[in-house]
């Protein structure tokens, strides 16, 4: 996946020398994403062998001036397993997205800030919906005025006591996202 995204961020570099639209001032907007995902359990589910999958992303949200927009999310955080069960962790947020355009350039970068209602499974043996705090940050190019790429990053955080103490709880992802601008 460190493949995918660093080809990704050398291809975003790199298509700078390529011309582009700016993007709109305002308008629907739709996308989706993958990458990379790590879980910190805080020790409270014990040793996981695997704390690190794949995330998927899909948002819709609405610009409503060139510097400003809200979006809706739904998250598949990743599957992580300690050998015997696995823990699937999924989201559903609202973010408002702050935005600096570089001028006409195309390119952008945004920092969101949200909150999210994350569900946490072991089949059969554990389910779970807390809320939790979600940031993040990313850099974008508008290839036209419809659409766009970016890499991102994003972070959810929560805290869990139903298992006994309080734990700290979170899920950070590194992101290609593609997204069409209404």
């Amino acid at each position: 996946m460190n493949r995918i995204f660093t080809l990704a961020i050398a291809l975003l570099a790199t298509s700078g020398i390529a011309h582009a639209d700016a993007p709109k001032a305002k308008g629907a907007y739709i996308g989706g994403s993958v990458g990379g995902a790590v879980f910190d359990d805080d020790g409270a589910l014990g040793v996981f062998y695997d704390d690190t999958d794949t995330s998927l992303h899909i948002y819709a949200g609405y610009k409503f001036f060139r510097y400003l927009s809200v979006e809706g999310r739904y998250a598949d955080l990743g599957s992580y397993s300690d050998g015997f069960d696995t823990l699937d962790i999924t989201a559903v947020s609202a973010h408002v997205v702050g935005i600096i355009p570089f001028g006409t350039s195309g390119w952008e970068i945004f920092g969101h800030l949200g909150l999210a209602e994350v569900r946490q499974k072991v089949a059969g043996f554990y389910n779970a919906s807390d809320s939790a705090g979600s940031a993040g940050m990313g850099v974008r190019w508008h290839i036209n005025q419809s659409i766009a790429v970016a890499a991102q990053i994003d972070a959810y955080a929560w805290q869990n006591d139903e298992i006994g103490s309080l734990y700290d709880l979170s899920v950070g992802t590194t992101q290609l996202t593609f997204q069409f601008n209404f």
